[in-house]
């Protein structure tokens, strides 16, 4: 099975395609216990991409510069008090006039369950190193409030995320090395492979 979803602006209350391409794919293995974690999962990285997008539409609207430290640590903390905390639905418009998009591809084989999220924006080194930096640290926890707790950054809320999806693939069995993040081309690209060999010797149901 091959599904592919593309949005500028993404609500997962009310959008249902995604959670049912799942359970369709891991009913094919007896593993739909298994649905909610894999889509809460998926659901974080699309969620992060759109984020990303919205944050460079909100840098072009107070003309800073995204690639420049300065201007990025100052223009994350404006974003996220004035577009997370309530101006999310205002930038869709935006979003879909300057086709700014996350696309989601879910597909499967003998080894196990694909996803991958793109878009069609590339990282600057700023948010590469806080991705990078949430990835290693997160692999010591075992529970995400004690990572918060420890070392969530308030400036933004990627790396909550990002620790989010470490600590599921922990608990189904999936090899860390898996789960990539990465500029391709005019993109950023985030992969995991989830196997069907950890899924089945997994105790998280």
């Amino acid at each position: 099975m091959n599904y592919t979803f593309r949005y500028h602006l993404w609500d997962p209350e009310e959008n249902n395609e995604i959670y049912d391409a799942i359970l369709s794919i891991l009913k094919q293995k007896n593993l739909e216990s298994f649905t909610s974690t894999i889509f809460t999962l998926s659901k974080d990285l699309l969620l992060n991409g759109i984020k990303a997008n919205l944050k460079r539409l909100f840098f072009q609207e107070i003309k800073a510069d995204i690639s420049h430290p300065s201007d990025y640590e100052l223009g994350v903390r404006m974003y996220k008090s004035k577009v997370l905390h309530g101006r999310l639905p205002d930038y869709k418009e935006a979003a879909i006039q300057k086709n700014f998009y996350v696309e989601i591809n879910l597909y499967d084989n003998d080894m196990g369950i694909y996803i991958s999220v793109k878009n069609n924006q590339t990282m600057v080194n700023n948010e590469m190193n806080k991705i990078r930096s949430s990835i290693l640290h997160s692999q010591n926890y075992n529970d995400i409030m004690e990572y918060y707790l420890e070392r969530a950054d308030d400036s933004e809320g990627e790396g909550i995320g990002i620790a989010l999806v470490v600590l599921l693939l922990k608990s189904m069995n999936s090899r860390l090395e898996n789960f990539q993040i990465r500029n391709h081309e005019d993109s950023t690209i985030a992969s995991v492979e989830i196997s069907w060999e950890g899924l089945n010797s997994s105790t998280w149901q």
